[in-house]
């Protein structure tokens, strides 16, 4: 017998009522007399996130998903993207369910209840408050603009209500508004149009373009939501416009919260907003030059957030000496043994927000990125060990993806096809992921296509039998292209990489070894010729 869809409605109200708060609940003004919390929940294997605000006494809201609503409370539910998918025909009902099972838990009336949902990950929210003498406004919002920005009066729609079965695509922008004063139904209708004002300012600033028309200015999602919700405080709003100093503050507000959130979300920033504020200095370097910084990292396995930190802070301090181009070892990002300790269901498709997060820095301190992690093709969902490419615009190259994966370490990486130079600072770079240059033809598959340097980011541990030797050096000899290598140091529980050299190496010669047992970052200044040059800042 098939379940009943009160069953599942009752099961799930359960398991609300029964879960706590994420330690990281917003905490609101006392002004707004409101309070919030996140609730956590599981379907199918994926995670869902609910934010729910809760109000001590009925408010008048506007809710775009639910109308006009005497509220009790407002949430916005998020799911895994690929929940979202999986459910289909069945995402309206779900988002429905949801509502009530927070009325439910509640214990108020599902009318009472305003609601929204999206696939952004409600880690990401972003809560902003602004205040103007009695009057403040804050805005809660999540974002996501990479796969469904939209530019309105461009763009063709796709959906027609009750006519088809196809779910709306994610990408959502949901803000909840909530002011201390009063507002009038107007006010809170005019509110709208300031709201999506923010939003769509912010979205110019950011330089957000459409993903149908990516010539074109985004100035939205397809399915956005907004929640305005009135205070009880005097003085009562009427008119909440760009003129009053209410819808300023709901307008700046707004603006400032999509900002923040489609950073966290999708790596989008202000330019400027990512620049080391003393970049650059360093020694001073020969005309035509660059100067090339090897990241010889200690990444720890599974350790992704600390891993990032590191990494930035290391290209922040290789900025600040004058590095046009920053190099770090093979899968930086997560260390070597990772896999055991965390899996791979975390990888995003490439490129992430990290990534993005990646491109912003080299934008904002023109400086070229050359960086090791996990790779998961879009659409496919195939895992590669990948060094990413990103010029001094911020603009994202693509990949190298490592062709020799090693042993059961490396066994959740399939093996990447035929590589090819990508082009920086008009530099035809080639790149031999660790192993990849054991043999010949990888780097001799890119001399052919018309490399000028090689870059091998690695996790080379000197252990007897396994090399590294004097592989490098062969394959400079064989091409006759300068290569630069840039292992690690450190130590993790299966292997030992403090003694692990980085290196640069042109005609078949080492011109110089570098070691650091803990980490370390190296300089060498080239002619993009023949001539290296070590630097010691």
């Amino acid at each position: 017998m098939k379940p009943s869809p009160f069953r599942h409605f009752v099961q799930l109200a359960c398991l609300l009522l029964a879960l706590p708060a994420f330690a990281g609940a917003p905490v609101l003004p006392p002004e707004v007399a409101a309070s919030a919390e996140l609730v956590q929940g599981e379907r199918d294997g994926y995670w869902e996130k609910t934010l729910v605000v809760h109000f001590p006494e009925v408010r008048r809201a506007l809710s775009t998903s639910d109308g006009m609503v005497n509220a009790r409370a407002a949430i916005n539910h998020a799911a895994h993207p690929l929940l979202w998918r999986q459910l289909g025909a069945d995402a309206k009902p779900y988002t429905e369910r949801q509502r009530l099972a927070a009325a439910a838990r509640l214990g108020v009336a599902d009318a009472a209840v305003a609601h929204m949902a999206t696939a952004a990950d409600m880690d990401n929210l972003a809560v902003v408050t602004r205040r103007h003498g009695p009057l403040t406004v804050t805005v809660l919002a999540t974002a996501g603009a990479r796969s469904n920005a939209i530019r309105t009066g461009v763009d063709s729609g796709s959906h027609i209500e009750g006519l088809d079965k196809d779910g709306k695509p994610t990408g959502t922008i949901n803000i909840l508004v909530l002011s201390n004063i009063e507002l009038s139904d107007a006010a809170l209708a005019r509110a709208l149009i300031t709201v999506t004002e923010g939003k769509t300012a912010a979205l110019e600033d950011l330089k957000v373009a459409s993903t149908y028309t990516p010539t074109v200015q985004a100035t939205g999602t397809g399915t956005d939501s907004i929640i305005v919700v009135s205070g009880s405080a005097a003085p009562r709003a009427t008119y909440t416009g760009g003129h009053s100093r209410i819808g300023e503050l709901i307008g700046k507000a707004s603006y400032a919260a999509v900002v923040e959130a489609l950073g966290k979300q999708n790596g989008y920033f202000l330019p400027g907003t990512k620049r080391f504020p003393d970049a650059a200095g360093g020694p001073a370097k020969a005309d035509g030059d660059l100067r090339i910084a090897l990241l010889h990292l200690d990444p720890v396995p599974g350790d992704i957030a600390g891993n990032r930190a590191r990494i930035e802070a290391a290209i922040g301090e290789a900025a600040r000496h004058g590095a046009d181009w920053v190099v770090t070892p093979e899968l930086a990002e997560t260390g070597y043994n990772f896999v055991k300790r965390i899996g791979t269901d975390w990888i995003h498709p490439f490129p992430d927000a990290w990534v993005h997060t990646l491109a912003a820095i080299a934008r904002d301190n023109g400086i070229a990125l050359f960086v090791g992690l996990a790779e998961r093709e879009p659409g496919s969902g195939k895992l590669y060990n990948s060094v990413a490419a990103i010029d001094r615009a911020g603009s994202i190259l693509g990949t190298w993806r490592k062709q020799r994966p090693v042993g059961r370490a490396e066994a959740w990486s399939l093996a990447g096809g035929a590589s090819r130079p990508l082009t920086v600072d008009g530099i035809a770079v080639g790149s031999l992921v660790c192993a990849d240059a054991w043999r010949p033809d990888t780097a001799a598959q890119l001399a052919g296509q018309g490399a000028q340097i090689l870059l091998s980011p690695a996790n080379w541990p000197p252990v007897d039998g396994m090399g590294p030797g004097d592989v490098w050096e062969k394959r400079t000899a064989e091409t006759g292209l300068p290569m630069l290598i840039v292992n690690r140091g450190g130590k993790e529980p299966e292997l030992d990489f403090s003694t692990g050299e980085s290196a640069v190496s042109m005609n078949g010669e080492r011109l110089f070894s570098f070691t650091a047992p803990t980490g370390g970052i190296f300089y060498v200044d080239w002619d993009r010729g023949q001539r290296f040059r070590q630097v010691r800042p």
